[in-house]
């Protein structure tokens, strides 16, 4: 992990929950009820997001995580050595703002770092510590189960002529419902910053996030065109202003699907 000082980059804060050893056996052996959400903060022009976003790649091919990767912007104007700066072209001023509410929330306060992965929403963790992150997966697992006697639902079914619609249910607080649309690939020649000459390869890459609902409470029916060739998404229902999200699944928007 680097830190950025012109951002008040700091250094990792690894926020779980504290689990004995019967809790610890229990969490192994339970089984998930529904995806554990790992966004992954990150920049193509910062040295330590390559191992971040490998594992994340890893971690996309999991049933019982959903992985997305959003790319911060306030790396673009930190130059290197000889090649200068490098303008992450999947990042998003928007991305930013999300890492830094969370780290507002999780942190108390707003400095943020690369790479970062926040899970379910209520948990922080430097994203290339794999051992770290995968304890932290198990106990988001875990707290989900022991707090909530039944998960919320969330489906998503096609509706025909592109168009998909979801069902959320029994989420028992104001919610939000958050659609996000990824590349499932991605592959980028690096030409400056940290990374220069590194081949940047990629799994789904956050390009746009909009929401379905705001401040919702009860059951609710939405319906949204399905992105395009390429192109994937996943519904987030998250507690309202950037709280634990509570369920998560892709869209699976595939040709052969």
């Amino acid at each position: 992990m680097r830190n950025l000082a012109a951002v008040g980059g700091v250094c990792a804060a690894v926020c779980g929950t504290a689990l004995g050893q019967d809790d610890a056996a229990a969490r192994e052996a339970r089984p998930a009820s529904r995806p554990v959400v790992v966004e992954m903060f990150l920049s193509q022009a910062c040295k330590s997001s390559p191992p971040a976003s490998a594992y994340l790649t890893e971690l996309s091919s999991r049933p019982d995580v959903v992985a997305l990767a959003w790319h911060v912007d306030y790396w673009d104007k930190v130059a290197a050595r000889n090649v200068g700066a490098w303008a992450d072209p999947f990042a998003r001023t928007a991305f930013a703002d999300r890492q830094k509410a969370y780290n507002e929330r999780i942190r108390g306060r707003a400095m943020v770092f690369t790479p970062q992965a926040v899970i379910d929403g209520f948990i922080s963790v430097v994203g290339s510590k794999r051992e770290s992150v995968e304890a932290r997966i198990l106990d988001a697992q875990f707290f989900d189960e022991k707090a909530r006697p039944a998960p919320p639902e969330l489906l998503i079914e096609s509706s025909g002529n592109k168009l998909l619609r979801t069902r959320i249910d029994n989420v028992g607080a104001p919610y939000d419902a958050l659609l996000v649309e990824f590349r499932r690939t991605a592959t980028t020649k690096v030409g400056g910053g940290d990374n220069a000459g590194v081949t940047f390869r990629e799994t789904n890459v956050v390009q746009s996030v909009a929401p379905l609902a705001r401040d919702h409470t009860g059951a609710g029916d939405f319906s949204f065109t399905a992105p395009g060739d390429g192109l994937d998404c996943a519904v987030l229902v998250q507690e309202r202003n950037n709280g634990r999200i509570v369920a998560a699944r892709y869209c699976d928007n595939r040709q052969d699907h």
